[in-house]
C-alpha cells in the first residue's frame, strides 16, 4: 500500500469534466422528483430514470479515472465514497423497475452529486496492490452492503416521517406520494436482510486476509463494523421475535448505519487527514 497526496493535473481535469455534468443530471433528476412529491409536476418515471442513468454513466467514467491506477485500486476515502454513491444509484435504478423507490432518488442523488465532485477534486491516493481474491470479494461485498444500508437509512427516515404525519392526520405532499406504511416497512426489511447477508459474507471472506489488526490500521474499523453488525442482528431478531417495525425499526437502522459510517469513513478520515497515514 502506498500513499500519494495528489494525482496529476490531467486526471484531475478529466475526472472533473465528467463529474460536473454527472452531478448536473443527478440534481435535475432529484429536483424533478421533489416537484412530483410537492404536487407541482406529474410523475414521469422515464424522465427520472433516464437522467439518473445518464448521470450514473458519467459518474462511472469520472470515477474510473481516479479509482483504478496501474493495476491497483485507489481506496482513498472520497474515491470509496464516490464508488458507494455510484452503486447506490445503480441499485436504485435496478430496483425502480419493480419497487416503489422513486422518492429515494430525491435524498440519495444529491449526495451522489456532491461525492462525485469531491472525488474528482480531492484526488488522494491510497493504492492497494497485489490484491488476493479474498480481499477483492471482501471489498466488493462490503461496498455493496454499505450501499444497501445507506438506502435503508433513507427509507427509514421516510418511514419515520410518514408515521409521524399519519399520526397527525397530515396526508399531503410527501406522504401522499408514498406507498402505504406497511409496504414501506416491508421494503425496509427486504433491504436490511439482503444488506445483512452481504455484510456477514464480507466478514467471513475478509477474515483470512487480515494479517495484523494493528499494522493494517484495522482495529477501529473492525470494532465499529462489529458493533454495527450486532445492532442490525438485534434489529432483525426483534423483527422476527417481537414484530418491531415503523419508527422503532427505523431508529435501529439509523443507529447501525451510523456505526458502519464510523467504521470506514470515520477511521479513514483520521488516517488520511489527521495522522497522514493509510
Amino acid at each position: 500500500m502506498r500513499h500519494w497526496r495528489y494525482s496529476c493535473w490531467g486526471s484531475f481535469m478529466t475526472a472533473l469534466a465528467l463529474a460536473v455534468p454527472a452531478a448536473g443530471f443527478y440534481l435535475f433528476a432529484a429536483l424533478r422528483q421533489l416537484l412530483v412529491i410537492k404536487g407541482s409536476k406529474a410523475p414521469q418515471r422515464g424522465l427520472l430514470l433516464g437522467f439518473a442513468s445518464i448521470g450514473a454513466l458519467l459518474h462511472l467514467a469520472s470515477l474510473s479515472v481516479t479509482l483504478i491506477s496501474e493495476h491497483a485500486l485507489n481506496m482513498a476515502m472520497f474515491q470509496v465514497g464516490s464508488l458507494i454513491a455510484l452503486i447506490i444509484t445503480l441499485l436504485l435504478l435496478f430496483s425502480a423497475w419493480r419497487k416503489p423507490v422513486d422518492n429515494l432518488f430525491t435524498g440519495l442523488l444529491p449526495m451522489g452529486a456532491v461525492v462525485a465532485i469531491l472525488a474528482a477534486v480531492i484526488q488522494h491516493q491510497v493504492l492497494l496492490t497485489d490484491l488476493s481474491y479474498a480481499l477483492i470479494w471482501h471489498i466488493l461485498l462490503s461496498i455493496v452492503a454499505f450501499s444497501l444500508f445507506t438506502i435503508a437509512s433513507v427509507q427509514a427516515i421516510l418511514v419515520i416521517l410518514q408515521d409521524r404525519n399519519l399520526r397527525k392526520h397530515q396526508t399531503r405532499g410527501l406522504i401522499r406520494s408514498l406507498p402505504p406504511l406497511q409496504t414501506m416497512d416491508a421494503l425496509l426489511f427486504e433491504i436490511l436482510w439482503l444488506a445483512m447477508l452481504l455484510l456477514t459474507a464480507s466478514f467471513i471472506v475478509g477474515l483470512p486476509a487480515v494479517e495484523s489488526l494493528s499494522n493494517q490500521h484495522l482495529i477501529h474499523k473492525v470494532a465499529f463494523s462489529l458493533v454495527g453488525w450486532i445492532v442490525f442482528a438485534t434489529l432483525l431478531f426483534g423483527r422476527y421475535r417481537f414484530g418491531w417495525r415503523g419508527p422503532v425499526a427505523s431508529k435501529w437502522t439509523l443507529t447501525g448505519t451510523g456505526f458502519l459510517i464510523l467504521a470506514y469513513f470515520g477511521t479513514q478520515f483520521v488516517l488520511e487527514y489527521v495522522l497522514d497515514r493509510a
